[in-house]
């Protein structure tokens, strides 16, 4: 379907780019698509998603949850751990993280090569990518 960008308003656009400036970014992306398997403790989140540092993950899911997509959960198992999951708005973009998904092995199998390293190596694997290489 291609958009008549005449029928777009400037508040539907600066809508888009307003969730954009939140979740566009490589990390952000990670881990909404680690999440949405199931909650993780800050650690498991980490060695999860492949090249992310401590601070770029924290700085991530504070803004995260400062957007109401991410909810973080203190638990005391003995030591005290905290646990991040998706709020059921950050579950909403579910089907836009598996849509993306699509494109990028679609673009891949295509023989697109988009500079860097493959998107296989950089993004986490769901359990049921199991048409998409590991990493």
């Amino acid at each position: 379907m291609v958009v008549n960008m005449d029928q777009v308003s400037d508040t539907q656009v600066a809508r888009c780019m307003q969730i954009l400036s939140v979740i566009g970014d490589l990390w952000t992306l990670a881990i909404v698509m680690t999440l949405q398997a199931s909650e993780m403790r800050f650690n498991e989140l980490q060695r999860a998603i492949p090249r992310v540092n401590a601070v770029t993950l924290s700085g991530r899911l504070k803004k995260m949850e400062e957007a109401g997509l991410v909810s973080r959960t203190t638990e005391s198992r003995g030591r005290q751990s905290t646990v991040y999951a998706l709020t059921p708005l950050g579950e909403r973009l579910s089907p836009i993280m598996d849509a993306l998904r699509q494109v990028a092995l679609d673009l891949e199998r295509s023989g697109y090569a988009p500079p860097g390293p493959p998107a296989s190596r950089l993004l986490p694997r769901r359990p049921d990518d199991k048409d998409q290489p590991g990493p």
